[in-house]
């Protein structure tokens, strides 16, 4: 693989444009093609954002050899075929979450891309933020313990129309496979896979699910607290929990730039520390027993740093939009001969659909792809 990776997208609507944005701040990279399914489409974006070349078909545009890897940011439904086209074509292959609609789907692109020894991803592009990179490090190095529990929701309300992609199931609409799959992601990515789900659904009027909230156990007895909706804005924030301390990710969790690092006094501290737990607990009832100054902790409680720890808090701008993130991957992949990202294996991918269909068979939700 020559040193600058060229790029092809497939489809034209926001998360393409908004990739192609990300692409100008990468290293070794050229965006080189648009594709769309007519060519005064391609054209108009091409010249929107100064790509070279555009094709009115999606076959059109694998035809040229040029083309290194393709960014698939078509809709959920197409990701499979897509997939497949590129593959059958010798291009390497980023795709847009969910990699598919369901795991068999997944499994079938899964297979040919090994086949064929080309290098496929799912562009869930959260993961390679660098403040989810660090949580991740605290995490593996211990700052918080053992991590005990998660509690993560993404929602924001999306305008009621039954043929949009959110609440079409044709093209595999709802509130998982568009924002659940982020808290889902976050809980794999810190505490593996799940030994069990417990779920419910909002099923809307055009069969899709408008929110859902979920609990995914663990053999050690952790819990992914997470949920997700449609219809309103939630915190889209999520806590990492552990035995000596938790990480807050601020929203929008998935594209952070602010979190807050909480480390709790060990509970073996003597007596006479007032950080001990015990002791801090008598102190703060006997204030509550007292009106005044339960008055004064209450509305001054910064005068009290001996029960106010609330951490650091770490704020990191990222460079470009934050899709650069994972397009920097997939160069470093590509120039190195690596055909699956460690950060984001393609076996990763299908456990974590491999979940959701779980869920949905939960809620008898089924897309005519299943």
């Amino acid at each position: 693989m020559s040193k600058i990776i060229r790029w092809g997208i497939l489809g034209t609507g926001l998360i393409a444009r908004e990739f192609a944005q990300g692409l100008r701040s990468v290293a070794d990279t050229q965006l080189l093609a648009i594709g769309s399914r007519t060519l005064a489409t391609a054209q108009e974006c091409a010249h929107q954002l100064g790509v070279p070349r555009s094709y009115g078909s999606y076959e059109d545009l694998l035809k040229d050899a040029d083309v290194d890897i393709v960014y698939v940011a078509t809709p959920h439904s197409r990701h499979k075929q897509d997939c497949i086209l590129c593959l059958e074509a010798g291009k390497a292959v980023l795709c847009e979450k969910p990699f598919t609609i369901n795991a068999q789907e997944a499994r079938e692109v899964i297979t040919l891309a090994r086949q064929k020894q080309l290098f496929c991803m799912e562009a869930m592009w959260m993961r390679f933020l660098p403040l989810i990179q660090k949580v991740k490090e605290m995490i593996n190095s211990g700052v918080i313990g053992e991590v005990r529990m998660i509690n993560a929701d993404f929602g924001y309300k999306s305008a009621y129309n039954p043929e949009s992609r959110f609440f079409n199931l044709q093209l595999g609409g709802g509130a998982l496979l568009d924002r659940g799959i982020y808290p889902l992601s976050l809980a794999y990515h810190i505490l593996s896979e799940p030994t069990d789900i417990v779920s419910q659904a909002g099923i809307g009027e055009t069969g899709v699910d408008e929110q859902a909230a979920i609990i995914l156990s663990y053999p050690q007895g952790q819990l992914a607290v997470l949920s997700t909706t449609l219809r309103g804005e939630s915190s889209n924030q999520a806590t990492i929990i552990g035995t000596r301390g938790k990480i807050t990710i601020y929203p929008p969790f998935y594209r952070p730039h602010k979190i807050s690092v909480k480390q709790l006094p060990e509970i073996n501290a003597p007596a006479t520390d007032y950080k001990s737990p015990g002791l801090k607990q008598k102190v703060i009832s006997s204030i509550k027993q007292n009106p005044t100054l339960k008055r004064l902790y209450l509305q001054v409680d910064s005068l009290f740093p001996l029960f106010n720890n609330s951490g650091k808090t770490i704020f990191t701008p990222y460079d470009g939009n934050g899709y650069n993130y994972e397009a920097a991957e997939v160069v470093r992949c590509l120039q190195n001969g690596e055909s699956e990202s460690k950060i984001m294996p393609l076996d990763e991918t299908l456990k974590i659909i491999e979940t959701m269909d779980a869920i949905r068979s939960q809620w008898n939700l089924k897309y005519p792809q299943d």
